[in-house]
Order: structure tokens, then sequence, then C-alpha cells
């Protein structure tokens, strides 16, 4: 069947940047829903009554809902179309989070959570296999990297508005995910490409739109003994950035309130940095993947590792604990490429699925916060905190045994999607 799309290139360049810019204002939501529970959980606990173990559930059924999202969305925006679901998400995030603030229960904040779940799970799915398509490969990994700082961003921003609302406002922080999102929703209806008419760039800078219709993207193909190997170990290498991620920035509020005993303004700094971290690390990390390769990001894991260990033994002093936690967010972003890497794993028609692995992985993380009170209520919370360490040295050496998709990258080893599976 003849393909009647458009190459993306023939879009003016200003047109393209407005559609980038527009998606990343959905992004910046993404994020800051997303994390928004961490900041708030210890609130949650004094002003609503729930419990700490209930706290932590909401990130599970969070997760249960970003898997779904993840999965269904890429096979929806493949076979309907990326941009009618990305706004159909993005609407769903902001009216989901309403929602939430009118219905203060612990049912309705759980279903609320897993109804959220799937459309940040879905957005970033659709929203990284639109962007990636955008613009040359040679920018990939700083178009994908400047999307993934929003994430330490939307954090600073959380942590400046608690300092600003204080505990007695701390729900304002919640109502400002609400509006937004619909706001970015309806501006995407005139300003992202239909991809049912342009097509994105691929692996190269080919300007060349296929004569043939595009092929449709399956799960069975995702897991067959081509690219079962690539799709297992990116959701596990995922899976355990995300429990790295909550056996330590998950209860960090918790932490330095109860733990270290700091003041609201003072860990709203201690965030601060941390969050200053990987947004510096989310651009280095960047230009990094696009000059070096994709898999040299990997060591940004190891250095996560050390910081941490560091983090727990260190004195009570701001300043010290500041640097150190700035170190460790420079670390964790070397993870702001995923979207992009994931990808470039597989071939054109997969892309929407590759992307979703990033997401997909959160079935091995989903009870990381459940495990990490149940330790803390055997031992201590700190003892619990002690693993992420551990998984995110885990993380680090699994990805170095994944190949090299940059063709320029120093670890490039020949490894092309459209051909059989190669390490």
């Amino acid at each position: 069947m003849e393909n009647n799309k458009i190459h993306i290139s023939t879009i003016p360049m200003s047109k393209r940047l407005l559609a980038y810019l527009t998606i990343l204002v959905g992004y910046f939501f993404y994020c800051y829903n997303f994390s928004v529970i961490d900041y708030v959980r210890p609130f949650l606990v004094e002003d609503y009554g729930m419990t700490m173990e209930q706290t932590a559930l909401f990130y599970t059924w969070q997760s249960v809902g970003a898997m779904i999202g993840a999965f269904g969305c890429a096979w929806l925006a493949e076979n309907f179309g990326r941009k009618r679901v990305l706004i159909s998400i993005t609407l769903i995030n902001g009216i989901c989070t309403i929602v939430n603030m009118i219905f203060p229960t612990y049912f309705l904040w759980a279903l609320m959570r897993l109804v959220i779940g799937i459309s940040l799970g879905g957005y970033y799915t659709v929203a990284v296999a639109t962007m990636v398509g955008l613009f040359e490969p040679k920018v990939r990994g700083k178009v994908v990297a400047t999307a993934s700082i929003l994430f330490p961003i939307s954090t600073i921003v959380m942590a400046n508005l608690g300092g600003f609302f204080g505990e007695a406002g701390w729900e304002s922080i919640l109502w400002l995910g609400g509006i937004p999102p619909i706001i970015a929703a309806l501006c995407m209806v005139p300003l992202v490409p239909d991809d049912k008419k342009v097509e994105g760039y691929g692996l190269s800078a080919s300007t060349t739109v296929s004569q043939t219709e595009t092929k449709k993207g399956t799960w069975g193909e995702m897991f067959s003994s081509k690219y079962a190997r690539f799709t297992i170990s990116c959701m596990l290498l995922s899976g355990l950035n995300f429990m790295g991620y909550q056996f330590f920035s998950g209860f960090i509020t918790v932490y330095l309130l109860d733990i270290r005993g700091f003041d609201m303004v003072t860990m709203g700094i201690l965030i601060s940095a941390a969050s200053s971290g990987q947004l510096i690390g989310g651009w280095l990390w960047g230009a990094s993947a696009d000059k070096f390769g994709r898999k040299i990001n990997a060591f940004g894991f190891f250095l996560s590792s050390i910081m941490l260990c560091f983090y727990f033994i260190a004195p009570q002093n701001v300043m010290i604990l500041s640097i150190i936690g700035f170190f460790y967010g420079v670390g964790l972003n070397s993870a702001s490429i995923w979207g992009g890497y994931f990808t470039e794993m597989f071939p054109l028609h997969l892309r929407s699925m590759g992307a979703s692995l990033f997401h997909g992985g959160r079935i091995i993380s989903l009870f990381a916060p459940s495990m990490v009170v149940a330790v803390g209520n055997m031992f201590s919370l700190e003892v619990a905190m002690w693993g992420a360490p551990f998984i995110f040295t885990v993380a680090g050496l699994l990805w170095l045994t994944l190949p090299e998709t940059f063709k320029k990258g120093k670890l490039y080893k020949g490894y092309d999607p459209n051909e059989p599976a190669q390490a």
C-alpha cells in the first residue's frame, strides 16, 4: 500500500520547535504529578490521617497504572496515532489530579493515582516517541535529556513552593498540577504534527519517506527471539532505577525531617541541591551520549552509588550534604537518555513500544516503598535506605551488557536493530 505521508524535514524548524516546546510543557506536569506524592507523604500522614504504609501503596497503584499506560498507550499510539493518544492522556492527567484533591479519602486517592499513573506512563511513552522523530539522531540525546531534566526542575519547583506555602499550605502544591496539563492538551491540537500524515526521523538522518505502509508494531515481535533479551533487559534496567530511586529519594523528606531533624526550609535546600544535580547532569549526560555513545552514561549510576554511601555517613552539615546530594543527582540523571536509547534498540515500527519499556520496568519496583517501610519497621529507615547504592550499582553493570546504538559511539560494535540481534 502506498504511503502518502510527508517527511518531518519538510516542516519548518520553527514549527517543529514549537511542537517540541508544547510537548515539554505536558512533560513538565508528567514529572510534577509523578513525584508530588513523595514530597507530600509526611503531610498525608499528619493532616489526612493516612498511615505510612498507605502512602507507600500510592506509589504501587501509580506504578501499576504507569505500566498499563506504557504498554497500552504504546499499542494505541502505533495503531490509532500518537497525537490523538498524547492529547487524551494529557487531559486525563489534569482532570484526575483535580478530582484527587476534591475527594481526599484513601480509597479515592488510590483510585485516582491508578488512573493518573495510566496517563503518566502513557505520556512518557508517546511523548518520547514523538519527540525523537522531530529532529535528526545526532541531537537525540540532548532532545530527550532536555525533557528529562524537567523532572528535577519540577522537584525544585515543588521544594520552593513548599518553602513558600509552608506546612499549612501544602495542598496548594497538589492543586498546581491540575489545570496546566488541560491547557497543554488543548495547545497540542494545532501545534503537534499528526503522525498519520507526517513521518519522523528514524535511526539515520535520511529524509526519504518510505513508499510502503508502515508496519504495525506488536508485543509479540518485541518478545520474539530477535528482541526478547533487549526488551527484558531494558525493563529490568528501568525497574532497578525506579527501585533505587524509591529506596532513597522516595523517603528523603521523611529522612531529613524525622531522622536528620531538619526544618522545612532546610529540607527544601537539600532537595533542591540534589535536583540541581539532576538538572546539570541531564545536560551533561545528554551531550555525552551524543558525543561518546549511550552506554558511557552507565557510569553515572556508579557515581550515584558512591555519593549515597557518603550521604548516610556525612555530618549534620547542610553544605556538605548539599554537595553530596548534588553529585548524587548528577549521576542519577545519566538515565535521562533512556527514552531515545530504548527506541533506538528497535526498528521504527516498534519505537513507541521501545519507549514504553521505561515504565514497563515498574513491575519490578511496584512494592519498593512498602519494602522500605517493612525494613524500616524491623530495623530503621536509614538501614532500609542503604539498599539504594547497591541497587544502582547492579543497574550500572546491567546497562553495560546492552548494545551501543549510536554509530559514532566509542563502544559501538555494529549493532543494527533491523538485522539479527547481536550484543
